[in-house]
């Protein structure tokens, strides 16, 4: 069920084909008389395919607009708002994320290959979630005693499990890896 209500192109596809399955019966019709339902199947299956996709809320999706308002908060340099997505549970993620955000500042930062399994065997809903980032960072304090005010390109990859909360939210957990790739410099 996740297909449908996590992939808007699945939707364009199945439009597509319910179209042309409904233009080919109203040709072979001899009458003409089902050209009302050849126009409105693909138009019916387009409105339902976008409602659900755009109407339900499935974890997937909040976790995706999770990671986006985490990535906005450690842009505008607010420790604070990066601290609602870390569980209060996590200390030893909200000291590592206090002394980084202490020693660098991230100008842009973007993810790619984005995977995300989620459990709900445990009594709270979690999820692993993986996925690489380019971001752009400069540094707050001397480095070798100078400063880096050019933004410098890295390439990480992170896994990183989230817990779901009591508000349907989703939160970092202790469990949080990162893998640096490759420095541009």
């Amino acid at each position: 069920m996740s297909l449908f209500l996590d992939n808007l192109w699945i939707w364009f596809v199945l439009t597509f084909v319910v179209g042309l399955c409904c233009w080919i019966w109203f040709l072979c019709d001899q009458k003409g008389r089902n050209l009302v339902i050849a126009i409105l199947a693909p138009i019916l299956t387009l409105v339902l395919g976008l409602t659900l996709y755009y109407g339900v809320d499935t974890d997937r999706k909040s976790i995706i607009r999770m990671i986006d308002a985490l990535i906005a908060a450690v842009e505008a340099d607010d420790y604070k708002a990066v601290c609602q997505f870390i569980s209060p549970n996590a200390v030893d993620i909200q000291i590592l994320a206090e002394a980084q955000m202490n020693l660098v500042s991230i100008s842009e930062g973007k993810y790619h290959d984005l995977e995300i399994e989620i459990t709900s065997a445990a009594p709270t809903r979690t999820a692993k979630v993986r996925f690489g980032s380019i971001f752009h960072w400069k540094s707050k304090v001397p480095i070798d005693g100078m400063f880096i005010e050019q933004p410098i390109p890295d390439i990480v990859r992170f896994e990183i499990e989230l817990v779901k909360t009591k508000d349907k939210s989703w939160q970092l957990t202790d469990n949080f890896q990162f893998f640096p790739l490759r420095n541009f410099q």
